[in-house]
């Protein structure tokens, strides 16, 4: 760690406002988990996924951050509604808010955000995808760790077992 510095100093962190549409101008911070509940959070979302049946494609895994941000969001559909809100939440837990000051000039230290800081619902998915891409290296290990040991462990769909027969 730096000279005397919090760890929660040093968390990586970047800022995001929307380009256009209702929350235009806004100016977000979305600051990285600490690396233990980054982890839970990629474990816990990862077997939702397995468990929902949605398979995270080898491609996607070796297409870097943003080919498998793209597919992993996409893949969220396929969770149950708790699973999912429970994922959503906890990208939405990393970001914070930074207002203009009174005077209009400035932008005030990030706060907590708040549901009526967002009118746009695209702002609530971009803002999703990224915290996302904060977090897809230790999405990444989750998966290379869980998906294959869950592959070995799910025997392969017999012709009588399977959905079309």
């Amino acid at each position: 760690m730096g000279a005397g510095l919090p760890g929660w100093y040093l968390m990586k962190s970047i800022e995001w406002s929307p380009t256009f549409g209702e929350d235009e101008g806004k100016k977000f911070v979305i600051t990285r988990m600490p690396a233990f509940a980054a982890d839970k959070w990629a474990r816990h979302t990862v077997k939702a996924l397995i468990k929902s049946g949605a398979k995270i494609p080898d491609t996607a895994m070796e297409a870097g951050i943003l080919g498998l941000s793209g597919v992993a969001m996409q893949m969220f559909g396929f969770m149950d509604d708790d699973d999912c809100d429970k994922a959503f939440q906890a990208m939405l837990d990393c970001v914070k808010i930074s207002r203009l000051s009174p005077d209009g000039r400035t932008y005030l230290p990030p706060v907590q955000l708040f549901e009526n800081d967002i009118s746009d619902p695209q702002t609530l998915v971009d803002l999703r995808s990224e915290a996302f891409k904060l977090h897809v290296g230790f999405f990444k290990a989750a998966a290379s760790q869980i998906s294959p040991l869950a592959a070995a462990l799910i025997p392969p769909a017999s012709p009588e077992n399977s959905p079309a027969s």
